[in-house]
């Protein structure tokens, strides 16, 4: 894995003035993971929100390193354990992504997590919104409906839609990655 690079510090501390005013600060919430920098990531895969909390979200972030993705993910995997869950096929397709396209940001239209879409406290696109208009990606890969439908106007860059990656099988995932890697 690369090391992170250090953030655009005015950007970023703006960036992370405007997103405590919306999730909070400590939060629940989850308005993004990757590796770093959410700037040095031009590929977004994007779903409709998280199933895990893994705790504040904020001991994770720093305005001079950007996410901590592999602590991150001991948490996460650690709060799935505590639950009796291991990885979820959602989390298996996005290591598989990440495993073969470099400065992936993970991300959802809605920051609060939940088990089930019909079981989210009523929540809003705020945070999404504001990540989407800071950070520009290239490429956004929109797994779901509800996501695809949320982008379907984005036209700064390329949007990718594909079946819920809970439900998408290795094959599409394969399918990505390679139209990716080609371009």
């Amino acid at each position: 894995m690369r090391a992170p690079t250090p953030c655009d510090y005015s950007r970023v501390t703006d960036f992370e003035k405007h997103l405590a005013a919306i999730i909070g600060r400590p939060s629940t919430q989850r308005p993004f993971v990757c590796h770093g920098d959410p700037s040095d990531c031009s590929v977004w895969i994007v779903g409709y929100n998280a199933a895990t909390t893994s705790g504040d979200w904020w001991r994770f972030w720093s305005s001079d390193s950007g996410f901590d993705l592999a602590s991150w993910r001991k948490n996460y995997d650690a709060e799935r354990a505590e639950r009796g869950k291991g990885t979820s096929a959602t989390r298996r397709r996005l290591d598989r992504f990440r495993a073969s396209v470099p400065d992936v940001l993970e991300t959802n239209i809605f920051a609060t997590p939940s088990t089930k879409m019909a079981n989210m406290p009523n929540s809003s696109t705020e945070a999404f919104d504001l990540l989407l208009a800071t950070f520009k990606p290239r490429i956004i890969i929109a797994h779901g409906v509800p996501s695809a439908s949320h982008l379907a106007g984005w036209t700064d860059g390329r949007l990718i839609t594909c079946p819920h990656l809970s439900r998408a099988g290795y094959a599409i995932v394969d399918e990505i990655v390679e139209e990716l890697q080609a371009n």
